[in-house]
């Protein structure tokens, strides 16, 4: 089901004895989604978290070890998610274009995690090996799966005009959806996986095609 609307004051002042670092994670989801990757600071998510300003320090460095650390979260949902729709199916072209269609649902239910985690500012980010390490992993699944989808459709068309054409459409959707372009579709989880399977489906062959 899609993401529910984070509440900013719900999560204010609710942390007492619990899990710290889940409460900054989940304080930080909230200003991102409220204000964007870039305006949220420690003090602020420490303030959301009902914590001192001191507290953020016990678990991240930084606000970029923070962030890292989202996006690190949001790097291991969504490879689980690809690991899952991948099993689904038996014929390549198939899994790619399953994958494409949970990239894109991904984006719409875990916007938060997605902005943080496609954001120049994190990808450029070296000094984290678990965030490197759970980012690879994401893309190599979604790569590998195209170049196996890709062999299937047109071997005469370069297989990175394939690779980068899809992913493209894919990140576009994503964008389109967590922007709010896609308006209600973006919230009915069924109508956007529709609409994200047929885009690919026309991009990759005959729509007479059927894969299991």
């Amino acid at each position: 089901m899609p993401q529910k609307k984070r509440a900013l004051s719900k999560k204010a002042g609710t942390y007492h004895h619990g899990d710290l670092r889940r409460a900054l994670l989940d304080a930080t989801l909230d200003l991102i989604e409220a204000m964007g990757p870039e305006a949220f600071t420690l003090r602020a998510a420490a303030k959301a978290a009902g914590v001192s300003d001191a507290a953020p320090y016990h678990h991240f460095a930084d606000k970029e070890a923070l962030l890292a650390a989202v996006a690190t979260e949001g790097f291991h949902l969504l490879a689980g998610r690809l690991q899952t729709v991948a099993k689904q199916h038996q014929h390549p072209t198939a899994i790619a274009q399953a994958m494409g269609v949970e990239y894109v649902v991904f984006a719409a239910t875990h916007p938060s995690h997605f902005r943080v985690m496609v954001s120049r500012r994190v990808l450029r980010n070296t000094e984290h090996a678990e965030l490197a390490a759970s980012a690879v992993t994401a893309f190599t699944l979604v790569r590998e799966a195209l170049v196996a989808g890709a062999a299937n459709v047109a071997a005469r068309v370069r297989e990175e005009t394939l690779i980068f054409g899809a992913w493209a459409l894919v990140h576009g959707f994503a964008f389109l959806a967590v922007d709010g372009h896609l308006g209600h579709i973006a919230r009915d989880e069924p109508k956007l996986r529709e609409l994200v399977l047929s885009a690919v489906q026309l991009m990759e062959g005959p729509p007479e095609l059927a894969y299991g």
